[in-house]
């Protein structure tokens, strides 16, 4: 394994902690210690803050079992690309809060979720991004 496969596999990995982490919280903790853990979550019901738990636990899912077991591994990119949007959904919560530096933590989640499903669907479609040269 090259050392760029080591690096992705070690963003998914970490991704997908990050994601199984809080999605679990979302799901499972009672709306008042959610409520203490995060400052925007009176503003939504208990069942939109257990749907947004349960997005982020599949996407976690996602983003190393199917690329993991090589089984439908078209299923990482997807979910990378679906908790991308999960995290641009929150990032415009934190601008409407003034929460500047949680919003720039969405941006770089982003990116790296973006770099994940990029790198999959090269490998996916066996792309040499070696051979590719920019003409300027």
């Amino acid at each position: 394994m090259d050392i760029m496969n080591t690096v992705i596999w070690a963003i998914q990995i970490g991704l997908a902690v990050v994601f199984l982490y809080f999605g679990s919280l979302k799901m499972f903790l009672p709306i008042e210690k959610i409520e203490k853990r995060v400052t925007w979550a009176h503003d939504y019901t208990v069942s939109k803050l257990k749907f947004f738990g349960f997005l982020e636990v599949i996407g976690a899912i996602g983003l190393v079992v199917p690329w993991r077991l090589d089984i439908l591994p078209i299923l990482t990119p997807m979910a990378a690309t679906g908790l991308a949007m999960v995290m641009a959904g929150a990032g415009v919560v934190h601008l409407r809060r003034d929460e500047i530096n949680m919003f720039f933590l969405n941006i770089l989640i982003i990116f790296l979720l973006a770099g994940v499903g990029f790198h999959s669907l090269i490998d996916i479609f066996g792309i040499d991004v070696d051979i590719i040269e920019v003409n300027l």
